[in-house]
């Protein structure tokens, strides 16, 4: 026995205490005591022995060696030789071992022409052969395939029964298996690993240095038909130039010429598909300059491109005429375009038979509404728009001038919350013109202080005017005259000479007067017109009413002043009640009245800026320019709303003096929502037309804006070491929405239902395995509701291993998922020399047996526990009364 912490020994002496107390006991004291002691005491040496955690050390008697040996295509035939000279090597040492372990030598043939014996050795061993695919036929000829993680596998069953199994692998890592182009982690032999105490060391054959192969070929992003979409081809190579040509059924669909490879790259090509479906498309290296050590069929690459259906787009618009067919001619066939007049009443009711405009808000990849006044979108469609973006991922997109966001109303509704720019409503202050009649009584009656008084509160109106207000003065006295004609009120020096020049003399004949100012306001075109009456009450009868009711609906307004001490007019009151205005009195100097002619106003700007505006894109993101160059400039607007960007929004586009936002856009909940403050085919985007890239622009913000996640369900499909496992994951709250998914057989006309089985809440899967090495799975995957609503068909493929990965076209970052197992196990790496030995690390001692450790800490440790219960149950245990 050896101990691994031998100063938790120390601890032990612990134990001493409950015996030094046991020892001290009085001989009265029971034995019951004394007992207590002891196994409290044994209980502490035994957690001290399982802290110095001993082991007994035993030797292995049987135990067993696998030597895996990758023979595939990748491996030059100079290296296989001298691997084989090595495999030879390993074995005979092995047999020397005392006791000789049982030895498997597993090899990996990628095709049936390698011998199935390729050792020649006296030494017993079991020779296990694990082929790989090869298929005949089509674009790259003989395709072989290397399945690494398969072998691997094999050489770890080997070892079942042995107390000590060793794998010993010779390879350069590249395997075409899923597990291991994936970078999957080899699960399966990490399994066993973990059970059986394996340990792996590996032996890294040489590639070939330099060598130009093509590693990839996919979809960056989702192809959709009618967008210019973005594929990326893998390539690695040591200084090559090539050009690489992109095939689509058959047909050139893009190029790229004069691509250096110096190591491991990616390439970007773009095609526009024409139709959803599957493409069989094929990326091929045409070497330019440099030299290629090894002919193949490694500069010709197949896949399977799955292209999705056009996007659905629901338009609701008003202002714009034919808004609808207008946009779906700029932005082309990618989209497709539904205009919601067809079948969504005013009210935002869905007109047609069973049907919801809920349901067809959320049917829709893409809702844009383009220049439609709040009005016209009741707030319930509005509330059920917000629900469609941020729990389904329907993308939002506002647009349009006069009749969107704050000019069409939207302020303080549940749209305004979502958008990506804040309304600016700005206010100017405005004093309105005013047209002033004085009319001043200078009868007999008015004689003394009074005429006086008049002409102060006549002063101190005209002082209130404006210079571009008007004023007038008209005085009676039996008759009428205008003493002041009607003019600006800035000829101050000329009224005042009238108001001095006025006296007090003749009769009280008012109507006349007044009759006299409503025919000279009658010319004038001022906001505001008034009529000011200062009299001392004295005044005639006759028919004012009508005059003055007439003079109201007019727009003038008639006040009235009584000048005088203790005097009072019924007549004069209700003057000023037919004229629409107001009663002063003014008995002395003391008591002059602020007469209120006109009351200043706030007026609301428009928020619509007509006119030609320069605009710059602060964010050049390929996202939102793909490869348009918007440094070159972008046209000038004719006209867009202003407003502001929100915290957390991005500005593609905007204003160049004052960057108000043109189009800005922030995600959502699950969607995304995108403000376009100008009408894209109205009067605002009208110096636009002779821009080329107008469409391509809009077309990559509607794609950009229509978020993957509007689905209700996210499918993908990935390989395994059975075939391939179609998941499909519920991205909404609906419930009621089941996924639905067809197999679709190159071979066959009608397409397979498949079955799924439900693992989770929201989480549906199903098991597909390929009947053919060069077959290729096509799933058309949709959902399914109530009744029988469905989406458009989402479009996935997965290539089968002799089409996506052949053995010379796997990239070198795929042996990552090896080298983490050979770490994870114990064991070393190291590169393989055919002109030196072994590393002492891959050998055992023939002198020395192995041995095998066991632990004893987990037994003595509960062995302490046992103790420390049995001490609780005696010391509680009842006394028996003596």
């Amino acid at each position: 026995m050896d101990f691994q912490a031998p100063a938790c020994l120390l601890f032990g002496l612990l134990a001493v205490v409950p015996w030094l107390r046991h020892r001290s006991l009085t001989p009265t004291e029971s034995k019951r005591d004394a007992m207590h002691s002891v196994l409290r005491s044994m209980a502490i040496v035994l957690v001290a022995l399982a802290m110095a955690r001993p082991v007994l050390l035993s030797s292995v008697d049987e135990r067993s060696r696998a030597i895996l040996w990758d023979r595939s295509a990748s491996v030059s035939a100079a290296v296989d030789e001298a691997a084989r000279v090595r495999v030879l090597s390993l074995l005979e040492e092995s047999q020397q071992l005392d006791p000789a372990p049982r030895l498997t030598l597993v090899e990996i043939a990628p095709g049936a022409d390698v011998p199935r014996v390729a050792v020649n050795s006296d030494v017993d061993f079991e020779s296990v052969i694990v082929r790989g695919a090869v298929a005949v036929g089509g674009s790259q000829g003989r395709v072989e395939t290397t399945p690494l993680a398969a072998g691997l596998e094999a050489a770890l069953r080997a070892g079942r029964g042995s107390s000590s199994h060793r794998v010993t692998i010779l390879t350069d890592g590249l395997g075409t298996d899923p597990a291991t182009v994936d970078g999957a982690s080899l699960a399966a032999a990490g399994d066993v690993i973990a059970r059986d105490g394996a340990t792996l060391e590996w032996l890294r054959l040489p590639g070939v240095k330099g060598d130009l192969r093509v590693t990839g070929l996919g979809a960056a992003e989702a192809l959709h038909a009618g967008v210019t979409g973005r594929v990326t081809v893998g390539l690695e190579g040591g200084g090559q130039v090539v050009d690489l040509v992109l095939r689509v059924d058959d047909r050139e669909a893009a190029r790229a010429e004069g691509v250096r490879i110096d190591g491991a790259i990616e390439v970007e090509l773009t095609f526009e598909p024409e139709e959803a479906g599957f493409l069989d498309a094929t990326i091929e290296a045409v070497l330019v300059e440099g030299l290629d050590p090894r002919e193949g069929g490694d500069l010709v690459l197949a896949a399977t491109l799955p292209v999705q259906p056009a996007r659905s787009v629901l338009y609701f618009g008003d202002r714009v005429e034919g808004g609808a067919a207008r946009l779906a001619e700029l932005i082309g066939p990618g989209f497709e375009v539904v205009d919601a007049a067809s079948f969504l009443g005013s009210d935002g009711s869905d007109t047609r038979t069973g049907g919801g405009a809920e349901s067809a808000l959320t049917s829709a990849d893409l809702i844009i509404l383009d220049d439609r006044p709040a009005s016209l979108v009741p707030a319930p469609l509005q509330e059920a728009m917000v629900r469609a973006v941020q729990d389904h991922g329907v993308g939002l997109m506002m647009s349009g001038g006069e009749a969107a966001f704050g000019p069409g109303g939207y302020h303080n509704q549940p749209l305004e919350e979502i958008l990506p720019v804040e309304f600016v409503q700005k206010e100017e202050k405005r004093d309105p013109s005013t047209t002033l009649v004085v009319i001043i009584d200078t009868s007999g009656s008015m004689g003394g202080n009074r005429v006086q008084l008049a002409k102060e509160v006549s002063r101190l109106a005209i002082r209130r005017l404006l210079p571009h207000d008007k004023v007038g003065l008209v005085e009676f006295y039996g008759a009428k005259r205008w003493a002041v004609p009607i003019q600006p009120a800035s000829n101050s020096i000329e009224i005042e000479r009238a108001l001095n020049r006025l006296d007090a003399g003749g009769g009280t004949v008012i109507l006349p007067a007044i009759e006299e100012a409503y025919y000279g306001l009658k010319n004038v075109r001022t906001r505001y017109k008034h009529v000011l009456i200062l009299t001392d009450g004295g005044v005639e009868t006759g028919s004012f009413e009508p005059l003055l009711r007439r003079m109201a609906d007019d727009g003038m307004t008639v006040s009235t002043v009584l000048i005088g001490p203790d005097a009072h007019s019924e007549f004069l009151v209700n003057i000023a009640n037919w004229g629409q205005g107001r009663f002063y009195s003014v008995p002395n100097r003391f008591s002059l009245p602020e007469i209120l002619l006109k009351q200043p106003a706030s007026a609301k700007l428009p928020a619509y800026r007509p006119g030609e505006t320069q605009v710059v894109s602060p964010t050049i993101a390929p996202a939102w320019w793909g490869e348009l160059d918007p440094v070159e400039g972008v046209p000038a607007l004719g006209g867009y709303v202003e407003t502001r960007l929100r915290g957390g929004a991005a500005s593609v586009l905007e204003t160049a003096d004052e960057h108000h936002p043109i189009v800005a856009s922030w995600r959502h909940g699950l969607g995304r929502v995108t403000a376009m403050t100008t009408e894209p085919t109205g009067p605002g985007t009208e110096p636009w037309s002779s821009w080329s890239d107008y469409g391509a622009f809009l077309s990559r913000v509607l794609e950009r804006t229509a978020s993957d996640t509007s689905a209700p369900f996210a499918f993908q499909l990935t390989a395994d070491a059975g075939g391939a496992m179609l998941v499909a994951e519920r991205r909404t709250m609906d419930e009621l929405v089941e996924p639905f998914a067809e197999l679709i057989r190159e071979d066959l006309l009608d397409a397979e239902a498949i079955e799924w089985q439900r693992v989770a809440l929201d989480r549906y899967e199903a098991r597909l395995t390929f009947q053919r090495p060069d077959e290729s799975i096509r799933i058309a995957a949709t959902s399914r509701g109530p009744a029988g609503r469905s989406r458009s068909a989402t479009f996935v493929a997965l290539d089968a291993p002799t089409v996506r990965a052949p053995e010379l076209q796997v990239s070198v970052a795929s042996t990552g998922a090896l080298e983490s197992l050979v770490r994870w196990s114990g064991g070393d790496i190291a590169p393989f020399d055919a002109s030196a030995e072994a590393p002492r690390a891959f050998m055992d001692d023939a002198m020395d047996r192995p041995l095998k450790l066991r632990e004893l800490s987990p037994w003595l440790a509960l062995l302490a526990l046992l103790f420390y219960l049995a001490d609780i149950v005696y010391r509680r245990w009842p006394r028996a009364v003596s």
